[in-house]
């Protein structure tokens, strides 16, 4: 098992747990955490036996704080203003082109640049303390990746809200849940052990049958509906593997039924 110098690495019954690991810096990235997240998601690529993936960040107090402000971007820029190059994106598992299922862990707070993640996450589940903001033009910047990246994960005007009050607002857990954001939420003792659960049961599927979901399902998202649609044959054909599909309706001929928990 690989040791990182800011995350926090295991893997266990098909799931991968990631744990930002700077709590004294509330979870803020900084050049080591984006560069070792990022070899971690090329890694979970080639891994067949991790189907799922849990994100979350240590200590009670932040998910993740956006970029380490004591980070100087400026000086790994390049001199052009048409070819700036974020390293936030390194935080989103889709731009890494990894295609297993996401679970967000909220911890605490998740805020500003947090949203290269969560925006490109499938399930996000939060603790009862967690709240949710964009401070970016509290000091003076524009939020532009953040609220483009979460655009479609929450209604439009609540979208703009967070975006435009800064710092003047936060969205507490149950805010957040009752406008779609967040799924579910539970007692901060609770939340990694929900995700895990819920990263275990997708994990417990085949795989080739989620992945084709999950592509139909950000095809739907980030495509023109007729252009989703006219992949979603292709899709289907990719994702139904013929062994897959056999031992499928052989467990429903059985009569063999998952126990659905309800919320």
């Amino acid at each position: 098992m690989p040791t990182f110098e800011t995350l926090l690495f295991e893997v266990a019954e098909g799931v991968a747990t990631i744990t930002l690991d700077r709590p004294e810096k509330l979870n803020a990235c900084d050049a080591v955490l984006l560069e070792e997240i990022s070899r971690v998601y090329e890694q979970l690529r080639y891994d067949d036996d991790v189907r799922a993936v849990v994100l979350t960040g240590s200590g009670d107090t932040a998910f993740c704080t956006g970029i380490d402000r004591g980070l100087a971007m400026e000086s790994v820029q390049p001199s052009s203003p048409f070819m700036q190059d974020d390293p936030m994106l390194k935080l989103g598992p889709k731009t890494a082109d990894l295609w297993k299922p996401m679970v967000v862990a909220v911890n605490g707070m998740a805020a500003g640049g947090a949203f290269y993640a969560i925006g490109e996450s499938e399930i996000v589940v939060a603790a009862e303390h967690a709240t949710f903001f964009d401070p970016h033009t509290t000091y003076g910047m524009a939020a532009c990746y953040e609220p483009m990246l979460l655009f479609g994960q929450m209604p439009w005007g609540e979208l703009c809200r967070m975006s435009l009050l800064g710092n003047h607002e936060r969205i507490s857990a149950a805010t957040a849940q009752r406008f779609g954001l967040v799924s579910e939420v539970v007692p901060a003792d609770q939340l990694v052990g929900l995700a895990t659960t819920l990263a275990r049961q997708i994990a417990s599927l085949p795989p080739v049958g989620v992945q084709g979901t999950l592509k139909s399902l950000w095809a739907a998202r980030t495509m023109a509906r007729d252009q989703a649609l006219s992949s979603a044959a292709a899709l289907v054909a990719l994702g139904q593997p013929a062994d897959d599909k056999e031992a499928g309706q052989a467990m429903f001929a059985s009569g063999a039924r998952v126990e659905p928990r309800l919320r």
